[in-house]
């Protein structure tokens, strides 16, 4: 009996111990139902606010929520903060009642809700509305009186959300200029004072349409975009701007960003510059009608020569996609594949692996010093094979083919042929030959074997 007991007291316990794991754990201590009631908005979810209305004596401000993002309607059309929006909603759901008193022994007059110093109309996604009236600030402490629509009292509470909800207008605005990933880019067009740029994305490469078809400078376009993202507005410029003052009238730089998901396209026109506070500011045009000064991130990455932005690599890829490699010079040659990690010959050997990766890392960042050249009349001088990993379960892996060929005299620059790029580039001689050149030293020195001195 003493066993059944004691095995009945212990699920017993394991039973108490569960529902306070589960249950009782997870309801609210006494400190925060307290505290949750003296909140001045009852069963308010601030992500769950639409639209946001404040009327003060100095005018009325209205935002909407758009998607995830918030949009400044009145008094005028912009993009808001939404850091900015998110104090303000934060501010008013912290609300908390420090006194309360019945509506009906109050006079409006004498707490200043007569005349409010400000109204504030939070509506939300399901269609309901929390409107606050705000008194003037009371003699002691700096609280104001609150009356909730709907409510039969008053409340006191402290005046610390006036800052957030007196805001200027511009402080209810966006300082960003742009807010796009690389990866969210499906083109770029730059007008450049006449001159036409274009590259297209295709998944993480670039290509080049305009003002020759190439492969682009990736690095250098996807430095764009961080550089468009990191401008920021300085100073708004509406009702006076005057586009020919600003030398927007003929811009000396225009970008259009085309984004992937089709969303509206970006567009920025850059004109005059100017130093404010020790920083290069831009004058700056988005879109039909949006005028400001921004700081000046972009304009030297878009004075590039048009030519300048294709790709000074001359086959740019990623060396852990490589999953086989040949290399050949005259009669010599190494057939190589990839297993686990190691590298291994056709015939079963172990390849070095240093060795390997550093020819792979030489042709990754190997750099033309030529362009446009004309087909080379020299001897083949060596040719590496690349199979690259297949790409978004493609059924054929991609094969990157380089060909070189001797110079044309002696101490000059090599020639190379790439697959997938329809140009001759030159190439240092001294690059060519850290990749073809030697290929039995990709095979590892055979180790010594030291006879037994005993025997």
């Amino acid at each position: 009996m003493k066993l059944r007991n004691l095995i009945i007291l212990a699920l017993v316990v394991i039973a108490v111990g569960a529902y306070i794991m589960l249950v009782e754990r997870h309801r609210p201590t006494s400190d925060k139902v307290e505290a949750q009631a003296e909140k001045l908005l009852q069963d308010f979810d601030r992500e769950d606010v639409a639209a946001i209305v404040i009327e003060r004596d100095t005018g009325r401000v209205r935002l909407e929520k758009v998607g995830e993002s918030w949009h400044l309607r009145e008094p005028l059309d912009f993009p808001a903060d939404d850091t900015v929006v998110g104090t303000t909603l934060g501010s008013l759901a912290d609300l908390e009642a420090e006194r309360r008193l019945p509506a009906a022994d109050v006079d409006p007059a004498e707490f200043g809700l007569d005349q409010p110093a400000a109204t504030v109309v939070l509506s939300t996604s399901d269609g309901s509305d929390f409107t606050l009236t705000v008194g003037s600030e009371l003699p002691l402490g700096s609280k104001r009186a609150l009356r909730l629509a709907g409510a039969e009292e008053i409340v006191i509470a402290a005046g610390r959300f006036m800052t957030d909800i007196g805001r200027e207008v511009d402080d209810w605005r966006s300082r960003e200029v742009v807010e796009i990933a690389s990866d969210q880019v499906a083109s770029i067009d730059i007008d450049a004072g006449g001159d036409a740029i274009q590259a297209v994305r295709l998944d993480d490469d670039w290509r080049l349409l305009q003002p020759l078809q190439d492969v682009a400078d990736r690095d250098h376009l996807q430095a764009l975009v961080s550089d468009l993202n990191s401008m920021r507005i300085e100073e708004f410029l509406d009702e006076v701007a005057d586009p020919a003052e600003l030398g927007l009238d003929a811009p000396a730089f225009e970008v259009l960003v085309v984004r992937a998901d089709g969303d509206r396209p970006f567009q920025l026109a850059l004109g005059n510059t100017r130093e404010a506070n020790g920083v290069t500011e831009v004058a700056c045009r988005r879109g039909d009608g949006e005028f400001f000064w921004a700081s000046d991130r972009v304009t030297t990455r878009l004075s590039k020569a048009p030519v300048l932005w294709r790709s000074k690599k001359v086959a740019p890829f990623e060396t852990w996609d490589a999953e086989s490699l040949l290399l050949t010079r005259g009669s010599s040659a190494a057939d190589l594949n990839r297993s686990d990690g190691t590298w291994q010959f056709a015939d079963g050997a172990e390849a070095d692996l240093t060795s390997v990766q550093e020819r792979l890392r030489k042709l990754s960042d190997l750099e033309a010093t030529d362009y446009d050249l004309l087909n080379p009349p020299t001897a083949e001088l060596g040719r590496v094979e690349i199979g690259m990993e297949a790409d978004g379960g493609a059924a054929v892996p991609l094969t990157l083919t380089f060909t070189f060929f001797e110079p044309l005299a002696e101490g000059g620059r090599a020639a190379v042929k790439v697959s997938g790029r329809e140009i001759v580039m030159g190439v240092e001689l001294s690059d060519v030959e850290a990749i073809v050149g030697d290929l039995e030293s990709l095979r590892p020195e055979p180790v010594e074997e030291f006879a037994d001195e005993s025997e």
